[in-house]
């Protein structure tokens, strides 16, 4: 199976490369990095140090790896760091952080590609987050006898449906791991269930957990400053919200302005693409706003088009909301944001991509579950009112957040390990 995936890759490549340069002409660093894509990445070949070639996918992958790549830098100070990532996003976040010697962009799976990039890293060990699965390059991996690890490992009921309908591709694939770190039992389970060794899979819990730095006071106060916010104002923020979604949350804080004039939404959706679709249904619906970047005061509903700040702004609000949860298919993002500042959560039914947190939080009461508008202006107004019971949430949030803690070590552990116990390609 594997040998036709790479035949059918390369024809795949041939016929999508015009299109795929089109999409990148755009993006800034797509553009600028757009010979990564072709395996043309940058060289990482220094004399006498091992190579790690870690992969996010995106900005919520490379936060999430960045508490272990500093420990594994701590534990192995000789050690170069590529990292690779698939959106822009992600590509900024990495530059951001300065947690790597290399950032640039996935090549695509294609043989021709992924042989060039492993020739110009030739990394010791390679580690794939969330799922970063590319059966193409592990396969290249698996062949030049490079370790292959998984970190944060994801695999949602829908995936391991798939991944079975692939037939041998995906276990094949899979079981050219050394060691999948799993973020719950259910990627265990699903991992179990297309082939792997029990003795290679270990559940670690979400690095997410570990990401969070929470704000000085210092800091909380110059964020309020920053966005305009007089103490005492209320505040409730809409993040990471998809198409279909802002229209609800639009309806509830319409009925929940109309009772408190001076309440701020902070509404920030999740692709930064999407900001002038939401700033015209605003207009449409005759609603004060202002954006994030050009903000003189402070106005009914805040639009954030900023990156990397929303997991800081959850520390201005009182209830929070999480978006891709409302509207089919659904799936979820992350809930630990808010939750690691002792906010109360809402979030819609269709949270597949984070059960995992969701079931804990909700059986904490700590986050709720609701349908529409209705359900969302009732429990923001019963939250916002609360203060008591605010105080005694953040106080759960706060210690919950805190058990979970620990993947990042345990994952550093691992990577170390692997490094010393396997001989350097240099």
């Amino acid at each position: 199976m594997i040998y036709f995936y790479h035949l059918l890759s390369l024809f795949v490549a041939i016929l999508l490369l015009p299109l795929f340069s089109l999409i990148a002409l755009p993006s800034k660093h797509k553009w600028k990095g757009l010979a990564h894509h072709f395996g043309w990445v940058p060289a990482t070949k220094i004399s006498g140090r091992k190579i790690l070639w870690l992969h996010a996918l995106s900005m919520g992958e490379v936060v999430a790896a960045t508490p272990v790549l500093k420990l594994v830098r701590e534990h192995n100070p000789g050690l170069t760091i590529a990292l690779s990532v698939t959106t822009e996003s992600g590509y900024t976040t990495a530059l951001k952080m300065n947690i790597a010697d290399n950032v640039f962009f996935h090549p695509l799976d294609c043989l021709p590609f992924t042989l060039l990039a492993l020739k110009r890293i030739n990394p010791d060990l390679h580690v794939v987050t969330d799922t970063g699965f590319w059966p193409g390059l592990i396969d290249l991996l698996h062949r030049k006898k490079t370790p292959i690890l998984l970190f944060n490992g994801r695999i949602s009921e829908k995936s391991a449906r798939r991944y079975l309908i692939a037939g041998s591709l995906f276990k094949d694939t899979f079981q050219k791991f050394h060691h999948l770190g799993m973020q719950n039992n259910n990627g265990e389970k699903a991992a179990l269930n297309l082939g792997v060794a029990r003795e290679r899979i270990e559940v670690m819990g979400d690095p997410k957990y570990d990401a969070q730095q929470p704000l000085t006071d210092e800091e909380k106060k110059q964020l309020r400053k920053t966005f305009k916010l007089e103490a005492g104002t209320p505040v409730w923020i809409a993040g990471s919200t998809h198409a279909g979604e802002e229209e609800i949350i639009l309806d509830a804080h319409q009925q929940l302005a109309a009772e408190n004039p001076s309440l701020v939404l902070i509404l920030a959706p999740r692709r930064i693409e999407r900001v002038e679709e939401v700033a015209t249904l605003l207009k449409k619906r005759n609603i004060s706003f202002a954006l994030r970047s050009s903000l003189k005061q402070v106005e009914s509903v805040i639009l954030l088009d900023t990156m990397g700040e929303l997991a800081k702004v959850y520390s201005l609000g009182q209830v929070a909301f999480i978006g891709k949860t409302l509207v089919k298919p659904g799936g979820g993002h992350s809930l630990i944001e808010p939750l690691s500042y002792g906010l109360p959560v809402l979030h819609g039914p269709f949270v597949e991509n984070i059960i995992h947190v969701a079931d804990k939080a909700n059986a904490l009461e700590l986050a709720i579950t609701v349908q529409n508008s209705r359900d969302i202006k009732e429990k923001v107004y019963n939250f916002l009112k609360n203060k008591s019971l605010r105080q005694e949430l953040a106080e759960n949030a706060l210690s919950f957040t805190t058990e979970q803690k620990g993947a990042s070590e345990k994952m550093a552990g691992i990577i170390t390990k692997t490094l010393t116990a396997y001989p350097s390609n240099q």
